[in-house]
């Protein structure tokens, strides 16, 4: 692992959840973040990863590991197109796709993109099933239908 890597990993993320543990107490804590991280590693050698849990913008119960944002940095998208990037990160979290992650953001960039454009892009707001929507709420039972 390069020593930017470690040291990227050493920052707090853009999130809620911005917390510095060890790999281990990751894994046992938020084993699906721990899972993405891992398998991004191994499949792309990203110079910069940040895996971020979107969960908690969304109609799930508290601590759900269901909705990620994922910005890779990888020498092994130079030349490759945008769609086939995704397609690549795709492939490396079928797993978890078909299994645990609802829904996947992906902001995949070569070094030299993230270079001129060093920034994590925001998420839209929730449409469907938002825990702001007062009938999702009410589904939930975390609201009377009054």
């Amino acid at each position: 692992m390069s020593f930017l890597v470690k040291l990227l990993r050493s920052v707090p993320v853009l999130s809620s959840r911005a917390v510095t543990t060890t790999p281990a107490a990751c894994a046992m804590e938020r084993p699906v973040e721990s899972a993405i991280h891992t398998k991004l590693e191994q499949c792309l050698a990203p110079t910069y990863l940040q895996v971020i849990n979107e969960s908690h913008m969304h109609a799930v119960p508290r601590g759900s590991e269901t909705h990620f944002k994922v910005v890779v940095v990888s020498k092994r998208f130079e030349g490759v197109p945008l769609l086939q990037r995704h397609r690549l990160v795709n492939e490396a979290l079928k797993q978890e796709l078909e299994t645990r992650v609802h829904a996947l953001s992906i902001q995949a960039k070569t070094p030299q993109q993230w270079g001129a454009e060093p920034h994590v892009d925001r998420s839209p707001a929730c449409l469907g099933g938002s825990k702001h929507d007062r009938h999702m709420a009410v589904k939930q039972g975390t609201l009377s239908k009054d």
